[in-house]
């Protein structure tokens, strides 16, 4: 490892003392002590600072009983040498969290004491407690005990090598779970900010090559990546559009793929014109084959739509849904019963979401063990994550009329619906389940409708959407991973 380019400092223990509790009871524990004295003598690191939050009130015990312990956290803040290369910053990092979450499940079991700590690096100008996470020149890791040491180890190396190319504060936040993209991709994404906008394309070229996920902004523009690895073209569009002239701010949505235009409040709201017209003409969206979108928000907060390159998706007809290829139609049996809510077994996917023009599905499997008859068109109502519908949809039907469909036992039918694509700028409730009542008299069926297999993300199926629909139709079996995004 390199050698420290300054003297380490080493941080006095801070000790809470707490009014009417016994000696020792407000002490951060005995091993996470020892450990934190471990951690200040590893070189690169600088200081080392523990506390401990006030318990709640512990439970007595009854007839002699030992008292109960309360619920409290132990929090280290770690400070690491902000001169250290990326690769020595990780290795410390890993050393220095084997240490402190060797004994976490001793302690959450024995002390209910949990465990938080955070690795910091800061620059001699900036003040932490002035700056913040993702303000002045600062980088910051902060984690439970519950991802691996080499995961943490390679957020603070990443974080590192983000600094290292120009960002001015990275924030990695990785919590109690695993830590890894897989298993949580929110928190496996650096917040990342530029000095400013030109900046932006190198940094996103840092996290592909560090294959991390990242959010990045400076003034005038903001890539949110939707905890994927940042698109360099889709960067790139977002600061050409942010340095034009007329524009006061650009933001690129990564999984709506839409670019969100602010143009310049003093601009007159009616003389946007060749602002779309070189947004038509941008190569982007054609070189890259994905269908983006933009919108333009002038001085008057008007919005016009249009297709980055003039590249529009083609239309799509939710109710011609053929027989599935190679299959043959199912027979029709005019004694076939009609299926029940119990016959049928509702599942959701999401089928196509390119930008303007969204298309989903819902399944029914038929699992009465015996063959039964369907025709209708499965009403559907769009909830948003707390459990509320939203406003004022409207719902209508295609070209094609229902039509009687006998169901063989274990087989598909399958209702697809198009919307257009609304805006989630400024984070509205989307929906985050469909509720499904598959045939006239069945319970309706609640569907988890998120996107990415996270609660935060969903339909942009918002108050106001205007919904086509199909009537049930055969189908055949869903593909393994029915929830999918364009």
């Amino acid at each position: 490892m390199s050698p420290l380019h300054r003297a380490l400092a080493l941080a006095a223990l801070p000790v809470l003392v707490l009014a009417g509790c016994t000696p020792g009871v407000g002490q951060p524990p005995a091993e996470i002590r020892t450990a934190a004295d471990s951690v200040r003598d590893l070189d690169g690191v600088v200081a080392v600072e523990v506390t401990r939050s006030s318990p709640i009130e512990s439970a007595r015990g009854n007839f002699g009983q030992r008292e109960q312990a309360a619920p409290s956290s132990v929090s280290v803040r770690v400070r690491l040498d902000e001169t250290l290369r990326a690769g020595d910053a990780g290795a410390v990092t890993t050393e220095a969290q084997s240490l402190l979450a060797a004994d976490a499940d001793l302690l959450q079991s024995r002390d209910q004491v949990s465990l938080s700590v955070e690795y910091y690096a800061e620059t001699e100008e900036s003040d932490p407690k002035q700056s913040g996470y993702g303000e002045g020149p600062s980088l910051h890791v902060t984690t439970g005990a519950g991802p691996t040491t080499e995961v943490v180890g390679d957020a603070a190396t990443d974080a590192y090598r983000l600094r290292e190319a120009g960002a001015v504060s990275v924030t990695i936040g990785l919590g109690d779970g695993p830590g890894t993209w897989e298993d949580d991709p929110i928190a496996a994404t650096a917040q990342v900010r530029a000095p400013s906008v030109d900046a932006l394309p190198g940094l996103a070229r840092t996290a592909v090559e560090l294959d991390r996920s990242a959010d990045l902004s400076a003034s005038g523009g903001e890539f949110r990546s939707a905890a994927r690895v940042p698109d360099v073209g889709a960067v790139a569009l977002l600061v050409a559009a942010a340095e034009r002239p007329d524009v006061s701010s650009a933001t690129y949505l990564a999984q709506e793929r839409r670019l969100i235009v602010r143009a310049d409040t003093t601009s007159p709201a009616q003389d946007l014109t060749a602002l779309r017209r070189w947004l038509d003409r941008q190569e982007y969206a054609r070189a890259s084959g994905y269908h983006v979108a933009y919108t333009v928000v002038d001085a008057e907060q008007t919005e016009t739509t249009g297709w980055i390159s003039g590249f529009e998706p083609p239309a799509q007809d939710p109710d011609t849904l053929p027989v599935p290829e190679g299959a043959a139609p199912w027979p029709v049996d005019p004694a076939a019963p009609d299926c029940t809510g119990d016959d049928l077994e509702v599942t959701f996917g999401v089928v196509d979401s390119s930008l303007g023009t969204r298309a989903a599905h819902v399944r029914a499997r038929n699992v009465s063990g015996v063959p039964c008859a369907i025709e209708n068109v499965p009403d559907l109502v769009f909830r948003n994550e707390a459990g509320q519908a939203q406003e004022n949809v409207t719902i209508t039907l295609g070209d094609v009329e229902s039509a009687r469909v006998v169901v063989p036992d274990g087989e598909y039918v399958v209702s697809a619906f198009l919307w257009r694509a609304m805006s989630t700028a400024n984070d509205p409730d989307t929906t985050t389940t469909v509720e499904v009542t598959a045939v006239p008299g069945a319970d309706p069926v609640r569907l988890d409708a998120t996107v990415d297999g996270t609660r935060a993300s969903g339909l942009d199926v918002l108050d106001g959407a205007e919904v086509r629909q199909s009537p049930w139709t055969q189908a055949g079996p869903p593909p393994e991973d029915p929830l999918t995004t364009g």
